[in-house]
């Protein structure tokens, strides 16, 4: 068997190479093509929902970023307060750790550890539902409609005061850094999910969350302070280990009709959990003791408005 002369396999060489460019050329003109067809369409989603999103974003992070400087004096607006019950009417929630709310860009971060807790559950009194009763979930597709994929990932009607952690992983499309990503991705593949994404977020999640936020009366932050020598056992997150002892923590909630501060106060509750039964694991101890010193800081709250009915266990029925 004669094998081919080189001149025929420079040939073959000289083929493949053109071959494999000319699929590369088109493989990159098609992503291109998908990347500019998909930036395109965040931009008009941007210039339809900038407007009413950025700046009520900057507000929030700015007054934030104000409660998180050096503690100021107390602020609570009885009148106000009186005249304007806000704690059954529709707002938003954040809340972080107070040395992780030094910038705007700090701030989008930390906010997704912000969970609803025993401090919503303690101040506020809209009708909820369990948020933890529905199925598990990855996306706002997954679940029927009313519901969303709420920050527990489980399917569940949006929960009142509304969590900003959910809001800002829902709008996050309209950000720089979703750009800057889409802009960057060098794979069919990456490029694929990011636009996967959108869809999902311009279909299902946006339209509720530009719902909530509309519908706001308020904006209610908590930040809590770290104790001096304080330690993170090892295993948990510092928030989770922050809210399980005693510590300072600010609260501010803002009117957004008017960007009105109606309250502003500084507290250090207490609590002592008394055990009876077996004795149960250190974790579930831990996690009554966040919930109970996150509701006995609703209860000054409520105290410092003036509330004679705050930390009143009503009677069994």
């Amino acid at each position: 068997m004669r094998w081919p002369a080189p001149k025929v396999w420079a040939w073959i060489g000289l083929v493949m190479a053109v071959t494999v460019i000319i699929q590369w050329k088109w493989s990159q003109g098609r992503l291109e093509s998908e990347r500019s067809g998909v930036l395109a369409k965040q931009r008009a989603v941007v210039a339809e929902l900038g407007p009413r999103w950025f700046p009520l974003r900057d507000r929030i992070e700015r007054w934030t970023v104000d409660l998180a400087k050096e503690p100021a004096s107390d602020v609570v607006e009885t009148e106000i307060l009186k005249a304007w019950s806000f704690r059954d009417k529709p707002g938003i929630y954040l809340r972080l750790d107070a040395d992780q709310a030094t910038s705007a860009e700090a701030i989008r971060k930390a906010a997704n550890d912000s969970l609803r807790d025993g401090f919503t559950a303690c101040l506020f009194t809209a009708e909820n539902k369990n948020q933890l009763s529905g199925k598990e979930c990855k996306r706002t597709r997954d679940c029927a409609f009313g519901e969303i994929c709420n920050e527990l990932d489980r399917c569940a009607p949006p929960a009142q005061p509304y969590n900003l952690r959910v809001a800002y992983r829902s709008l996050r499309i309209l950000s720089e850094d979703w750009v800057k990503e889409a802009q960057d991705a060098s794979g069919e593949l990456r490029l694929r999910a990011l636009t996967s994404f959108f869809e999902d977020a311009v279909r299902d999640d946006i339209p509720i969350a530009v719902d909530l936020l509309a519908r706001a009366q308020y904006l209610a932050v908590v930040l809590d302070e770290t104790p001096p020598n304080f330690q993170v056992p090892a295993g948990v997150s510092k928030s989770e280990a922050l809210r399980a002892v005693p510590h300072a923590s600010r609260v501010g909630i803002w009117r957004l009709s008017d960007n009105k501060l109606v309250l502003r106060v500084r507290r250090s509750p207490e609590v002592e959990l008394k055990m009876a039964g077996a004795q149960l694991d250190e974790r579930v101890v831990n996690a009554q003791q966040r919930q109970a010193l996150s509701c006995a800081l609703a209860n000054a709250v409520r105290d410092a408005m003036g509330d004679t009915q705050a930390g009143v266990v009503p009677p069994a029925p």
